[in-house]
């Protein structure tokens, strides 16, 4: 399974940093497969001032096997937010959004349940691991 996600932001959501240290859920993914019907997800989080105007894609290319959509993050919620509690809001906000949009459709082959669950407990590793620090180069807890 291919896992991507990628992010259009306002800066001060700080998505890049987030969305940076992902590299572990994609990497893992990677080994995995949840059948034949998908086995490439694409991820977009859009969190921009405008965002009223924006609909939320979504896309399943079953010739191709790809699963697209847009995960939509508000900006006035996530801005005054400590970075840690950032990183819990998008993790919230992706397994819920991707949630919805894979229950609304019917796979054959695509263990969603699965994948979701999976995903969850990679986006719990991260915040474990994750020590809190907002500049700098990323740093994790001792004891690795």
């Amino acid at each position: 399974m291919k896992l991507s996600i990628t992010s259009v932001s306002d800066w001060r959501a700080r998505l890049g940093r987030i969305t940076s240290h992902y590299d572990y859920a994609i990497a893992r993914s990677a080994r995995l497969s949840y059948g034949q019907e998908v086995t490439s997800v694409a991820l977009l989080l859009m969190c921009v001032s405008d965002q009223a105007r924006l609909k939320r894609r979504l896309r399943f290319r079953r010739e191709k096997a790809e699963f697209y959509t847009d995960i939509m993050l508000d900006l006035s919620v996530i801005i005054p937010l400590p970075m840690k509690d950032k990183m819990r809001y998008v993790f919230r906000e992706i397994l819920e959004q991707l949630s919805e949009q894979l229950n609304r459709r019917k796979f054959r082959d695509f263990d969603h349940k699965r994948f979701l669950r999976d995903l969850k407990r990679w986006f719990k590793r991260i915040e474990e691991r994750y020590d809190g620090q907002t500049s700098g180069p990323w740093h994790y807890a001792s004891g690795e």
